[in-house]
């Protein structure tokens, strides 16, 4: 009965966020990642609601299942899972796992890829706890400074307390955006909480001419479990794709 039992749950077990395969290319200098999940983009109804980026993201990747981007301030790695021969400009580093990426990003992989484990465990830890059940997730490391502009920016005072900052993005009947962060002390969480209300507090004000993206950002839920922060947003996904698009601006 035991066996049994373990048989049904391992065939019920869903697939890792990340694999084994794809994060032992993840080198240890790595600051942020950011991961889709091709397959479930491409069963969602939705996808077409969040605009053009997901439709160009699902064609130029129309051979692989899941997707790992890893930045280091400089240079980005990309890492592809799928049924596919090589990829143009990638390395093959087993079957159906192939990197993509500087020269000197792609040796390191490599590298990385035959010890048999990921350089930045924690990051991916995060990352996968993040993204689990997700279609499209990031994790960053706290006091990274992003590359980000216009409203989007304020995000790199939040991760100032963080030991680890995150979103993820899920497309069902509605669309569901969540930042989540991780505070270093249960002292720096409670700050963490204080500034995120106060960043939607001021995304909702400067959104008074278009009441429906004000009226979505005041019903964000935000909660504090230990060092755990989280904000969610429910809607269309055509209304979330405006109020993404008007973050990036």
């Amino acid at each position: 009965m035991l066996a049994l039992a373990a048989g049904i749950a391992c065939k019920h077990s869903p697939p890792p966020v990340v694999d084994s395969g794809m994060a032992s290319c993840i080198t240890a200098d790595t600051l942020a990642l950011a991961g889709a999940d091709l397959e479930r983009l491409r069963a969602s109804p939705a996808v077409n609601g969040i605009g053009g980026s997901a439709r160009d993201l699902l064609a130029q990747y129309s051979d692989a299942s899941k997707l790992l981007i890893a930045w280091n301030s400089r240079e980005l790695l990309i890492v592809e899972r799928g049924l596919f021969k090589t990829p143009p400009g990638a390395i093959i580093v087993e079957p159906g796992l192939a990197v993509t990426g500087s020269p000197r990003l792609i040796s390191s992989a490599v590298a990385q890829h035959r010890t048999g484990s990921s350089g930045a465990p924690g990051l991916i830890d995060y990352g996968s706890e993040v993204g689990a059940g997700r279609a499209i997730w990031m994790a960053v490391r706290g006091g990274t400074p992003l590359p980000l502009s216009g409203n989007l920016a304020n995000l790199n005072v939040l991760l100032e307390d963080a030991d680890f900052g995150g979103a993820a993005l899920d497309l069902g009947d509605a669309a569901t955006l969540q930042l989540d962060a991780r505070g270093r002390t249960a002292e720096s969480a409670e700050r963490l909480e204080e500034r995120l209300r106060g960043f939607l507090s001021l995304a909702a004000e400067a959104e008074i001419r278009r009441p429906e993206i004000a009226e979505l950002i005041r019903g964000a839920r935000i909660g504090r479990s230990g060092r755990n922060v989280t904000a969610t947003l429910s809607a269309s996904p055509d209304v979330l794709a405006k109020l993404i698009a008007d973050f990036a601006r």
